[in-house]
């Protein structure tokens, strides 16, 4: 297992439990202790949490916490390529398309590879890199300031673009689902990118495994009411569900 791999599985159980203890995951991943504490402490020198005797907690700013790419890519990833593939059966060949930056939206643009004559915007370098070399796809990568760790672009001249498109579906990504039905991200300088992804689109689609409904963050995107569709997974507590009832939300869990 790779040291992303376990520290993607720390990650998770910080944000589900609260803490981890190093014996406990040490003897359930086959490794040893040294191994889980060099990993806690890598974790904890990004900020994601505090190291006590035995194991470590959850870090108390987690609302405004961004998430390293490289361990994102790795939480939840089961989850996150079956929301992928319920989101490519509704992308047509000949679409165009936006894709947020993500690890969900990632997913969905390998997947996108085996469609043909789209059109793909994304501020996403990673997505960018997979989707430049297929020629049945024209990429539009937005240009801006990269940010180090989440490889997004962001900056005046993303939303400028944006602001002068208009595609057939657009696909959002989301740090949290609050329980008020707001869509919320950590970094607050992407919000303005998000919410120009989400009026460019002609139909706007949430990617979000159930995972963000556990957590909330900084600063708010959109309601979901905002939303044409969510694609998310089975693991959606009832009271989330409930919520999007109340809301009229098109959810679609797989």
């Amino acid at each position: 297992m790779l040291a992303e791999e376990r520290q993607a599985i720390l990650l998770q159980r910080l944000q589900g439990n609260g803490y981890v203890q190093v014996s406990d995951v040490a003897s359930e991943l086959a490794v040893s202790m040294i191994t889980i504490r060099r990993d806690l402490e890598r974790m904890e020198r990004q900020g994601l949490c505090v190291r006590t005797r035995g194991g470590a907690v959850r870090a108390s700013q987690s609302t405004t916490l961004e998430v390293p790419y490289d361990i994102k890519r790795r939480r939840c990833i089961e989850e996150k390529r079956r929301i992928a593939a319920a989101a490519a059966e509704i992308v047509g060949d000949g679409e165009t398309v936006i894709l947020d930056a993500g690890s969900t939206t990632y997913e969905l643009a390998l997947l996108l590879l085996r469609k043909r004559a789209l059109t793909v915007v994304t501020n996403d370098l990673q997505i960018a890199v997979k989707l430049a070399s297929n020629p049945n796809i024209t990429l539009v990568c937005t240009g801006g300031i990269a940010r180090a760790n989440v490889y997004t672009l962001q900056g005046s001249q993303v939303e400028a673009l944006l602001r002068t498109l208009h595609v057939n579906k657009a696909f959002l990504g989301a740090d949290a689902i609050h329980p008020d039905g707001t869509v919320a991200n950590v970094n607050i300088e992407e919000v303005a990118v998000k919410q120009a992804i989400a009026r460019a689109g002609e139909e706007v689609v949430l990617l979000a495994d159930s995972s963000k409904f556990a957590v909330r963050g900084f600063a708010t995107v959109c309601d979901l009411s905002e939303i044409d569709l969510l694609i998310s997974d089975r693991g959606v507590p009832q009271k989330a569900l409930d919520m999007l009832e109340a809301k009229s939300v098109a959810v679609r869990l797989v």
